[in-house]
């Protein structure tokens, strides 16, 4: 009995995926490898922060948060936000404030974060100056104070932040005391002096709310600030948040209002607001450049609203259906 041994042929294609599939192999586990470049642009966006470059300490600090050519890393990122920022460098101080703001990467301080924010707002930051103007309108971490939030928001608008333009119309049309604070309107912490909050408020309002570990946006959380509307609503602003699709990063807020409708059960309606969208550097297989196309993501409030059906299970649950599908919300 003979045996034919015929050696096996590879198409292109398949060779091609042996290769994408070795070159994978090479590059940190969280990296996108669709954008495989980012890997050569950190080490050199890292080799330059070792010589002392400022931006590119900011630049560092940035991809280490998002995951960008190396694996996501909040220390490492505080780390080098915190080397540039105590440096000068004014986008560094707007970051790092707004962690400092929310807890992510440090310990929460509002008090180092209004330092930093404040710092970075003044040199024209953007994202410093409509973070300042969210925490002056609603009054979180600082006193509330409309006059300063309306000032923040038209130099946020002035600065490409143009979202901020409809914050002004809404905060002017809004009964002022002569403080600059909204009239019968307190922080989310605070009880109402003309009725006390709803059982169910109390509890949204009293916890720190993830999902699946991380901070929603829409409640009260490390990432939200929210006031009392009357003693059955509960309104809710996020800071800004980033999101990846792989070719762009989308910077966006959330507004969201709570109703009460029931001795357990609330409604929550939200919607998503984008700031900006960042177009990310990608290459071919050959190292060409693909061309950049125009964005589908379009700056502003995104589509109808969304809404979500909660109740209470305890002062640490919350359970909510959004269409066909639930899940819980957990407070820390």
């Amino acid at each position: 009995m003979h045996f034919c041994f015929t050696p096996k042929i590879f198409s292109l294609s398949q060779t091609l995926m042996v290769v994408i599939t070795l070159l994978s192999l090479s590059l940190p586990l969280s990296a996108n490898q669709s954008d495989w470049v980012l890997v050569e642009r950190f080490k050199k966006q890292l080799a330059a922060a070792n010589s002392g470059k400022l931006k590119a300490m900011y630049d560092v600090g940035r991809l280490y948060e998002r995951g960008r050519g190396v694996n996501t890393n909040l220390n490492e990122a505080t780390k080098w936000y915190k080397k540039a920022a105590g440096a000068g460098q004014h986008s560094a101080q707007a970051r790092l404030g707004i962690m400092y703001f929310e807890g992510r990467g440090v310990e929460q301080n509002y008090s180092q974060a209004l330092k930093l924010l404040n710092s970075a707002a003044k040199n024209k930051v953007p994202s410093a100056q409509f973070q300042l103007a969210n925490m002056y309108e609603l009054g979180t971490g600082v006193p509330q104070d409309l006059k300063k939030a309306i000032y923040w928001y038209g130099l946020a608008d002035k600065y490409g932040y143009y979202l901020a333009r409809d914050k002004i119309t809404r905060l002017r049309n809004l009964p002022v005391a002569t403080s600059g604070t909204v009239k019968r309107t307190v922080t989310a912490r605070s009880t109402p002096r003309s009725a006390s909050p709803s059982p169910v408020l109390s509890i949204i309002t009293n916890g720190q709310w993830f999902k699946r570990k991380k901070a929603v946006s829409y409640l009260p959380s490390n990432i939200s600030n929210c006031v009392n509307g009357t003693a059955n609503t509960l309104r809710c602003i996020s800071t800004s948040q980033e999101r990846s699709t792989g070719t762009e990063i989308i910077n966006y807020y959330t507004e969201s209002n709570i109703t009460v409708k029931g001795k357990t059960s609330f409604d929550i309606v939200y919607n998503n607001n984008v700031l900006s969208v960042e177009s990310l550097t990608v290459e071919d297989g050959d190292g060409t450049l693909i061309e950049k196309t125009a964005s589908r993501i379009k700056k502003g409030k995104q589509g109808k609203k969304r809404k979500l059906s909660c109740r209470v299970k305890n002062k640490n649950i919350i359970s909510c259906t959004k269409g066909s599908s639930s899940f819980d919300l957990v407070s820390r």
